[in-house]
């Protein structure tokens, strides 16, 4: 959502390239985290005969995918024994994507359409109106709106665009990627084996996510709380839950993906023709997704732990081939115009579409709660969201972008 395809380190026929066939999997990630809130919000009772609140996952792509793009320039420095990635270009190039698209929407939608939460919504039962709704105007909620903190504490959780809360989340990765980075250039050289040393932060990372989300539900099984303020309300346990310490296998399965595909570009399962290697890569991905919703279906809290693997594989399926400088099929079908628009646009969108979806139950615009009202449902809401997200993309993202350009060429 919030990581742009950059250049990596590739084949000897091509020094650098940008990964190809990632876009139009964001636009398909952001079209199912649309559908899931759109069909709780005005179709319950499909939800609860279908689940079709599991495609809320794609949100785990998304930080998978961070994890992926983000890791790959350390891990190519690192098995080319290059130097330590410049960590303050790192950083501003971080906050010169988030930030400016972040705050301009933040900014319209608290002060101009009064479209965000001013209570967390589960205070006032999540019934999915506009109720607790209006303009934050108080300093401190407003500053730790206005800097991307205000998933870290009680009395902010799930106020103003309440799914910028994974932004925090994707913070708290981007904080901890250079220490890791760090760590890993400054103890990790000399190994004869650089893509298996280049695992051990991904590895210590699957290791916290897991760790942690088994200590959040000790907590929330101790604190007698009803689920969804487990979860979601104003209180530490979700602050907890939602935290970068509890969701950080879903990061580090993208840095997998990383080694792996670097490892792939310098000869790595070379006894693998490429097909048999991409075969093998989508058989784990459909085998991962198909146990991650059987994970769902139980209620497990590992379903994202899961799904991680099922995004880390699928990832790979798409850029393996890639990475030996041959073509990918399947990275030219996810480039699909359509869908590499989507992708495009995904962060503005996915920042949109709440206060879109809240706006359009403030306007009494009916939606049966059947599957052609939650079909109308989806265009409609999908439909304004593409709109002001690509608005939103050409007037702040992309300027901001290129702007960086020209000032690191």
């Amino acid at each position: 959502m919030t990581d742009t395809p950059a250049p990596v380190t590739a084949p000897p026929t091509q020094r650098k390239a940008w990964i190809a066939g990632l876009e139009g999997p964001r636009g398909i990630a952001a079209i199912c985290v649309v559908l899931a809130h759109v069909s709780v919000v005005y179709a319950p009772n499909i939800v609860e005969s279908t689940r079709i609140d599991f495609l809320g996952q794609a949100l785990t792509f998304f930080f998978a995918l961070s994890g992926f793009l983000l890791y790959l320039p350390y891990v190519t420095r690192f098995a080319n024994g290059a130097a330590y990635p410049n960590t303050k270009r790192y950083f501003a190039a971080r906050i010169r994507r988030v930030f400016p698209a972040y705050i301009v929407i933040f900014l319209i939608v608290n002060f101009v359409l009064g479209a965000g939460y001013v209570v967390n919504p589960v205070t006032n039962g999540w019934d999915h109106s506009d109720n607790g709704t209006g303009t934050i105007t108080a300093p401190l909620p407003l500053l730790a709106h206005l800097t991307l903190t205000q998933s870290y504490f009680p009395s902010t959780l799930q106020t103003g665009i309440n799914p910028a809360w994974s932004l925090s989340t994707e913070w708290g990765f981007y904080l901890v990627l250079p220490l890791a980075g760090f760590l890993l250039f400054r103890f990790g050289r000399g190994g004869r084996h650089p893509f298996v040393t280049a695992l051990i932060p991904a590895g210590a990372l699957i290791a916290l996510g897991l760790i942690a989300n088994t200590v959040v539900g000790r907590l929330q099984h101790a604190s007698g709380l009803p689920p969804l303020e487990q979860y979601w309300g104003p209180n530490w346990i979700a602050v907890f839950s939602r935290s970068f310490l509890a969701l950080a296998d879903n990061f580090a399965w993208g840095m997998v993906a990383a080694v792996v595909y670097a490892a792939i570009a310098r000869g790595a399962f070379s006894r693998l023709s490429t097909p048999r290697l991409s075969a093998v890569l989508i058989s784990i991905t459909i085998l991962a997704t198909s146990a991650s919703m059987l994970v769902f279906a139980l209620g497990s809290r590992y379903t994202a732990s899961v799904f991680a693997i099922a995004s880390c594989a699928f990832i790979l399926s798409i850029v393996a081939p890639l990475g030996r400088g041959e073509d990918s099929r399947l990275a030219r079908l996810t480039d699909w115009a359509p869908l590499k628009y989507l992708g495009m646009v995904s962060l503005s969108s996915y920042l949109w579409h709440y206060p879109v979806l809240v706006l359009v139950g403030r306007a009494g615009v009916p939606i049966p709660p059947t599957a052609l009202g939650l079909l109308w449902g989806l265009v409609l809401v999908m439909s304004i969201t593409v709109i002001l997200g690509s608005l939103t993309y050409y007037l702040v993202e992309r300027p901001m972008m290129r702007w960086r350009a020209g000032r690191t060429a």
